[in-house]
């Protein structure tokens, strides 16, 4: 009789781990929150990639004594997560926001030369412009910590005390 009990007791919690796991979407919301943080941070004060290592350093920041990737502050405020029921997505629809996290090389659409402003106040005219990889989407050691806080708090809630 005592086994069934305890083996009643087991099934009833796994039963609310099971419900629990049915729809993640307010854990997917917690990990969304969390990442979306962690990304504006890097973005803002750390000006460094998930993996910790520090970006190379803008010209306009070097020029200013600015924070790479931080000038006006789009990038970093254009942040945003979307959590379903398995998957939560962090990201930016800003239009520059993929050459600054992968790199790459940008060239002319037409004519044979970019023409822009340089943040020193001269006027530059070039072939093609190289920037380097500034990963700023990502997980982090510190990130993942706290989703696997995030999920063990989830899943302890499941369970009716």
């Amino acid at each position: 009789m005592t086994m069934s009990l305890e083996l009643a007791g087991v099934k009833s919690v796994l039963s609310f781990y099971r419900q629990a796991g049915e729809d993640l979407t307010p854990l997917m919301e917690m990990c969304g929150a969390l990442l979306e943080t962690s990304t504006k941070d890097r973005l803002r004060e750390t000006n460094t990639a998930p993996d910790g290592a520090a970006w190379p350093k803008s010209f306009r920041a070097e020029l200013d004594g600015g924070k790479t990737l931080h000038d006006s502050g789009r990038l970093a405020n254009s942040i945003q997560y979307l959590a379903g029921p398995a998957q939560v997505e962090v990201g930016t629809n800003v239009i520059y926001a993929g050459i600054h996290q992968t790199g790459g090389t940008i060239v002319p659409k037409a004519g044979g030369a970019l023409a822009f402003g340089l943040p020193n106040g001269e006027f530059a005219v070039v072939g093609s412009v190289t920037l380097p990889a500034r990963p700023y989407l990502g997980i982090s050691d510190l990130d993942r910590d706290d989703i696997e806080a995030a999920a063990v708090q989830y899943l302890d809630a499941a369970v009716p005390r």
